[in-house]
């Protein structure tokens, strides 16, 4: 099976992990759907490095952390990418003002030694643009997230970036637990998908999951 590599933010291995009590969901679920997890370097270094467990997974080389000269190959790109930065974080700012949105953010004023990649403010959704750009200049198909602001942006990165015939997916963990359902050859029963499920605190979803699963293991027999 091809495998994928999908970019991963801190909040969906939050969720899929029950926030570090269960990191080996992580394995099984990316694994099973054939998914290589790689998360942006600004994401790595402001947030995820802070857990030691999600450490853990880096340092044994199965959580990727990105290196930004893989989207900034020269001072063109560099140019571009921070460029691009600017435009659609304002034009996220301005969205979310104007909805009204409790996630609302500051205008982005960087002081004196302050870049893009070094400034860091809690629920300022830096990150997130971050993880936009990488997936757009990288063409990556999917980010694994919880953070609905990500439609959002994906939805201006379309009008304000040339991305031609490029299609992003943005998938949460309740996402993926469903691809797993759907999943004919699932190595995993019902019984292990729904105590996934359970350990995200999602067992509202538990009968919609179990209805998927039997359909297509039914129709299979």
């Amino acid at each position: 099976m091809e495998k994928n590599e999908v970019i991963v933010d801190t909040c969906f291995l939050q969720k899929l992990s029950a926030e570090g009590k269960r990191v080996e969901n992580i394995k099984r679920v990316l694994s099973e759907l054939a998914y290589i997890p790689v998360v942006h370097p600004y994401v790595y270094e402001h947030e995820l490095a802070l857990y030691s467990y999600y450490e853990g997974l880096v340092k044994e080389g199965y959580l990727r952390v990105g290196c930004y000269n893989e989207f900034q190959r020269d001072a063109c790109e560099k140019e571009l990418y921070e460029a691009y930065f600017g435009v659609l974080y304002e034009e996220l700012r301005q969205a979310l003002e104007a909805i009204g949105s409790s996630k609302a953010m500051a205008k982005l004023e960087l002081g004196r030694g302050q870049t893009i990649y070094n400034i860091h403010r809690q629920g300022s959704n830096i990150g997130d643009v971050h993880l936009m750009l990488m997936a757009a200049f990288l063409r990556l198909p999917i980010i694994l997230t919880e953070d609905s602001d990500i439609d959002l942006l994906r939805s201006i990165a379309k009008r304000r970036m040339p991305l031609g015939s490029y299609s992003l997916q943005i998938l949460n963990g309740i996402d993926l637990v469903k691809l797993l359902a759907q999943k004919v050859d699932c190595t995993m029963s019902v019984k292990e998908i729904e105590a996934i499920l359970n350990e995200m605190g999602e067992r509202k979803y538990r009968t919609e999951v179990r209805d998927i699963w039997r359909k297509v293991h039914e129709e299979k027999q």
